[in-house]
């Protein structure tokens, strides 16, 4: 076993002189290297093409806008596909670990939603505008819409009767909560102040708040009476 050991050690020194004998870091260090400059590619990428769209931006375009020679860009991402693959599947990562929390609150999980896509912002927008009306990215937006839809769906269904009592009209409403969230959040992180995101939320609250009310108030979502003969 500590023979083992040390030969491992040996061949992994002996790899790092060979690296550095023939003027190159190490693997590790290479690979690093690596992964740092496809991350920041993929961030100065997603502001060129949230800013610019995406159809109208072909790879050549995005080089350039890099400043930076296409065979360069063409090193780390063989295909603008590719590329929107990585962008777009970092950030829906993020998103759904942030969705399978346990929910804490409205106020609580806005508050974390403000601060992923302000960090994120390029990412975000892409998603939410652009990606929402392209038929061949819709299906990112699409998973991000429905990560709101169905935690909203559980929330309304524990917590309203009536709304466990009808499926139809409890998806109706938590895909409109969904509508209404993303596009307010999209709006807040273009237009808004990140210094009132206190009052953001309690709008937003408030706004929610009106909306469950009155599907509550409608006749047809609340628990059907009992029968005078039963």
């Amino acid at each position: 076993m500590e023979g083992s050991r040390l030969s491992r050690a040996v061949r992994a020194r002996s790899t790092k002189v060979a690296h550095l004998s023939a003027g190159r870091p190490p693997r590790g260090e290479a690979d690093a290297r690596r992964q740092e400059r496809e991350g920041e590619l993929l961030r100065a990428a997603a502001v060129v093409l949230a800013k610019r769209g995406i159809r109208s931006t072909p790879m050549d375009a995005l080089a350039e806008e890099l400043g930076i020679p296409k065979t360069v860009l063409y090193r780390y991402f063989d295909s603008r596909d590719a590329l929107l693959a990585a962008i777009l599947g970092g950030f829906a990562a993020q998103w759904r670990a942030l969705q399978a929390q346990p929910w804490r609150g409205l106020g609580r999980n806005l508050s974390e939603v403000l601060a992923l896509t302000r960090a994120h912002r390029s990412e975000f927008m892409l998603l939410a505008r652009h990606c929402a009306t392209d038929p061949e990215y819709r299906g990112y937006f699409e998973e991000l819409h429905s990560n709101i839809v169905e935690r909203t769906d559980r929330l309304l269904e524990t917590s309203s009767p009536s709304m466990a009592a009808d499926p139809l009209m409890r998806q109706l409403s938590s895909r409109a909560t969904a509508g209404f969230l993303l596009d307010a959040v999209l709006w807040w992180i273009e237009q808004g102040d990140s210094a009132r995101d206190d009052d953001f939320i309690l709008w937003a609250r408030k706004s929610l708040d009106a909306f469950y009310t009155g599907w509550q108030g409608h006749t047809s979502m609340r628990p059907p009476r009992p029968r005078v003969d039963e």
